[in-house]
């Protein structure tokens, strides 16, 4: 427990007491996920502080997060561009839970920045997975959707216009997760059955958003409401097949799914691209991703991680020295003087990237 001064940042954090007004009448319970409106409560009745539960060990803050990229990547300017974009993105999402939709042209100029900036910058793009903590794993999600649905949709040939749409729709993808309740979003241990089917209402709380504006194009709609549906039928929420899922739709779904697995969250840490793309594979073979989008993305984004250095599975560190076009998720790793070909390894795997 720690006692904190009250204002907005406090936004997610966790209720360390039970909190009662000058009349002994309780206002909080212990264990409530503080949102805008409950920080607004404690104040509107006088609360200079509060206690709150201290973030564990791997949730870190924007502060540590910064460090963290300065040692990754030499170039403070990116860094910080990087860093804002996710604070941007999170006052816009906040929005929403005060009844206002910022107007399209505020995404629109965040993923110019993000397009002029980062995107464009190989080795910065590479260090998002070597970012430890889940802290603002909601706008960080979302700003890493955006990035990656635009290259993949840049690596499907698709018209410049278009790849700027997709990169902006996938900044929104998950703006329906402002209105499910914030203990739901937050909870810090798998969901359960229940809660699950409540946060599976992003999706239709996203598309009524988009729709209620009028503003955004209906491919945004499309978007919030189709990047959980599979190929197969297995997803939601209408669980379409084949290719009455919307192309846009599939190729957020590849770029949601690959930023999940290689993310912290709260329940569960991350693994590294390669597996990532594993899975993204086997998904593919078993009919539930476009296989199309899943190999032009693999070939990329693996590509990007020759000379990194990663953990193997048994603890070994190595180098990642040759992608092989045939299996790319298992490479030609070094250690020391001794080199090892993971095809031929099939009990070994990259567990995750290091620094």
């Amino acid at each position: 427990m720690v006692q904190v001064h009250m204002d907005f940042s406090l936004e997610g954090r966790v209720l360390a007491e039970d909190i009662y007004n000058a009349y002994g009448v309780l206002l909080l319970s212990k264990g409530t996920v503080l949102t805008s409106k409950e920080i607004a409560k404690l104040k509107g009745n006088g609360f200079q502080s509060v206690n709150v539960k201290e973030i564990p060990h791997n949730q870190e803050d924007d502060r540590y997060l910064r460090k963290q990229f300065q040692q990754i990547s030499a170039n403070k300017h990116l860094v910080e561009t990087y860093m804002d974009a996710t604070q941007t993105l999170k006052n816009l999402y906040t929005s929403v839970t005060h009844q206002y939709m910022p107007p399209i042209n505020e995404f629109e100029q965040l993923y110019e920045t993000l397009r002029d900036q980062v995107i464009s910058q190989r080795d910065l793009f590479r260090s998002l997975y070597l970012l430890e903590g889940s802290e603002n794993y909601t706008y960080r999600h979302s700003i890493n959707v955006g990035i990656l649905s635009a290259i993949i949709s840049n690596l499907m040939g698709m018209p410049q216009e278009q790849v700027q749409m997709m990169g902006v729709a996938g900044l929104l993808h998950d703006i329906g997760k402002m209105l499910v309740p914030a203990e739901i979003v937050m909870k810090p241990d798998r969901l359960t059955e229940e809660e699950f089917e409540i946060m599976k209402l992003h999706t239709v709380h996203g598309y009524d958003l988009f729709k209620k504006s009028g503003e955004f194009p209906e491919v945004f709609a499309q978007i919030a409401l189709l990047h959980h549906e599979r190929m197969d039928g297995s997803g939601y929420p209408e669980k379409r097949k084949g290719d009455k899922i919307p192309l846009s739709c599939q190729i957020v779904a590849v770029a949601d799914m690959f930023d999940a697995i290689c993310s912290d969250r709260i329940y569960k840490e991350r693994t590294s691209p390669f597996e990532a793309a594993q899975l993204l594979w086997n998904d593919a073979c078993e009919g539930k991703l476009n296989p199309r989008i899943v190999s032009s993305f693999m070939q990329s984004i693996i590509s990007m991680y020759i000379g990194s250095r990663a953990l193997l599975s048994n603890g070994d560190e190595v180098e990642i020295v040759l992608i092989y076009a045939d299996e790319p998720m298992r490479p030609l790793v070094r250690k020391g003087t001794e080199y090892l070909d993971l095809r031929n390894r099939r009990d070994l795997h990259l567990q995750k990237m290091i620094l």
